[in-house]
């Protein structure tokens, strides 16, 4: 499988943020205030047979987290993993894009969503639960389906 070139990962980010800038304003519920876009950073730990060519990770994330009703938000993440070799072998790159909704209950949230892996080339669903205080996010996600398997941890800011 070819991989990606740098330059137009980085040209697909940079559209995703654009285009949700229309989407960016703060939004107010009862009891909270939502901020649109963000930006992540998190590290991923492999396991079941994806553990066999790669090892922990690390990576970057344009967020998208839009209110829809007051229990339900609509969210993207589009972002870059860079997992190390295992065994001195070569590292793994995969570049992703996660569409989905969460529940939010005051600062908890749980996420369904599904999304496209590059490097495995797989779509997957991806579970999520994580705790939001105002503008700062912290989560944890699952990876969940096909040959290359991880858990990460993410840390959030919107904007």
């Amino acid at each position: 499988m070819k991989k990606m070139p740098l330059s137009l990962a980085a040209l697909l980010m940079v559209g995703f943020l654009i285009f949700c800038s229309g989407v960016a304003s703060a939004k107010t519920w009862p009891g909270r205030e939502t901020r649109v876009l963000g930006l992540g950073i998190k590290t991923s730990f492999p396991f079941a047979e994806f553990k066999d060519k790669a090892s922990t990770g690390w990576g970057i994330s344009g967020l998208l987290d839009y209110p829809l009703i007051p229990l339900i938000d609509l969210t993207a993440d589009v972002g870059y993993n860079h997992f190390s070799g295992a065994d001195d072998g070569d590292g793994v790159d995969v570049w992703n894009a996660i569409f989905g909704g969460r529940f939010a209950l005051g600062v908890f949230f749980m996420g369904a969503e599904t999304g496209y892996f590059s490097y495995v080339d797989e779509w997957s669903y991806v579970p999520s639960m994580g705790l939001r205080f105002g503008r700062f996010e912290g989560s944890l996600s699952y990876k969940s389906v096909g040959g290359g398997s991880w858990t990460s941890l993410r840390a959030g800011y919107y904007f």
